[in-house]
């Protein structure tokens, strides 16, 4: 019984299984789409898969984004993207990791009421910690580019900056 007092705990490894999570957070307009619309509180979700044994693995992440400003106008955006993660190789507690990605968001535009699905390409960072065997929480930033300058008449791209707590459940 003494020598299990002393023995050495293997640490698991959290980020190498499935997860499944929610964020909640600002979500901030940038650069010419802060001209028209205010910053907003919103959230969304994200699955995870690994990739072999890899520090990396594929996410799939959509939210829900409504802005409004002082004046009539009011932005809707529903993001649908895939992504690739990279876990910074550092031996601490907490897991760093880089993400980059790309998808389309669904863009409805108010007093215009014009709606169409737009190119979207996203990097970002997220750090997390193990809280249980379960459960990890953490906080995500994110950059979403909205590119709609492809079409005719268009002048603006949307430019957005994603931030939120973040639950996971480890599956």
């Amino acid at each position: 019984m003494l020598t299990h007092a002393f023995a050495e705990r293997k640490r698991a490894d959290y980020f190498m299984r499935p997860q499944v999570g929610i964020w909640f957070g600002p979500v901030t307009p940038v650069y010419t789409t802060a001209e028209d619309v205010d910053t907003a509180l919103w959230g969304g979700g994200f699955v995870r898969f690994n990739i072999f044994s890899l520090p990396l693995k594929i996410g799939f992440d959509s939210s829900y984004e409504k802005f409004r400003s002082k004046g009539i106008k009011e932005l809707t955006v529903i993001p649908a993207y895939g992504n690739l993660l990279w876990r910074l190789p550092l031996e601490i507690p907490l897991v760093l990791q880089l993400k980059a990605g790309a998808g389309s968001a669904y863009v409805k535009i108010k007093p215009e009421e014009l709606s169409q699905w737009d190119p979207l390409g996203m990097v970002g960072f997220e750090v997390s910690f193990p809280a249980g065997k379960w459960i990890n929480i953490g906080l995500r930033v994110e950059y979403l580019f909205l590119y709609e300058s492809y079409i005719k008449g268009a002048s603006k791209n949307g430019h957005i900056i994603n931030t939120g707590l973040t639950l996971y459940l480890n599956i």
